[in-house]
């Protein structure tokens, strides 16, 4: 990293970060660096926002407990300050049955949409949970997660119309033998969603993230920014793959961490350290945050 300080002027700025490999690593912890580093930016004058492809309900207890001024979530089709929705998108029913549809056809099994009342899930993703030893129907999490094949549809309705009023984004990864590519999918999906790659990889390098055309983290950053009167140049984003191309894209200055994944740090402003290397705390130094 290049450690020669940005200055990003003296104002509050408005912070937003991404949790899965930047926040908080693949086992979901987030460096005590990292806590030490947010708690003094506050101090300091500055408002965090969390800005995930997560809903809420995915959120583990622990890192909303660190306080941050705000959460966007389900990759910035909502955005939440002190328990009040600033804005909520949903996903339309024509969308929905339209993956499904693909999903069908083409043999992806595991798939998920989220929104602010939980987790909805295809049984192939009941299966990952479970092989890796994740007991989702109990702890922390259980009453959130929701089996897609339980939902009761009433007679001439669709899966989609019932789940539209309850989901802003989903998500899905193939196995191995699926006979469509993530560029495939991308081009069949696109009269409905923008697909981008997931935090998957380690699972299946065959997957994406489903987002409401023209909502993305981007147009969120601005939405948030807006309404609290903070201009774009006031805000920072940091983030590690894909899905955070258009926060990263729509901030005044863009952090990619040192783990950054699909090319981000060619066009972001400064390149971090790894999550393991103190990466947002190393950040906010460089940037003067701390």
């Amino acid at each position: 990293m290049n450690d020669t300080p940005m200055n990003t002027g003296g104002a509050g700025k408005l912070v937003f970060l991404d949790i899965d490999g930047t926040l908080a690593d693949e086992r979901h912890i987030v460096p005590e660096s990292a806590k030490t580093a947010c708690r003094a930016a506050q101090r300091n004058g500055h408002r965090l926002f969390i800005c995930t492809g997560r809903s809420i309900p995915k959120i583990e207890r622990d890192i909303l407990d660190l306080g941050f001024d705000g959460i966007v979530s389900v990759a910035g089709a909502q955005a939440d300050i002190d328990g009040h929705t600033l804005f909520r998108h949903l996903v339309p029913a024509d969308a929905i049955d339209a993956a499904h549809a693909h999903f069908a056809e083409h043999g992806i099994l595991a798939y998920q949409w989220q929104g602010d009342d939980g987790m909805y899930i295809s049984q192939g993703y009941a299966r990952y949970l479970e092989s890796k030893g994740t007991v989702w129907n109990s702890g922390e999490f259980a009453r959130h997660w929701h089996l897609l094949d339980d939902i009761d549809v009433p007679e001439g309705s669709t899966l989609g119309q019932v789940l539209c009023t309850h989901v802003s984004k989903g998500s899905y990864f193939a196995q191995p033998d699926t006979d469509v590519t993530f560029e495939e999918t991308r081009r069949a999906l696109a009269p409905w969603f923008t697909t981008v790659h997931a935090s998957y990889d380690r699972i299946s390098p065959n997957n994406g993230e489903l987002l409401i055309n023209g909502v993305d983290k981007g147009t969120a950053v601005r939405d948030v920014a807006a309404r609290l009167g903070v201009d774009i140049a006031d805000t920072i984003a940091v983030g590690d793959s894909d899905n955070d191309a258009a926060m990263l894209k729509a901030v005044g200055t863009s952090v990619a961490m040192g783990n950054a994944i699909h090319g981000i740090e060619r066009f972001c402003d400064i390149v971090t350290t790894d999550i393991h290397d103190d990466g947002i705390a190393n950040a906010f130094v460089r940037l003067g945050l701390i």
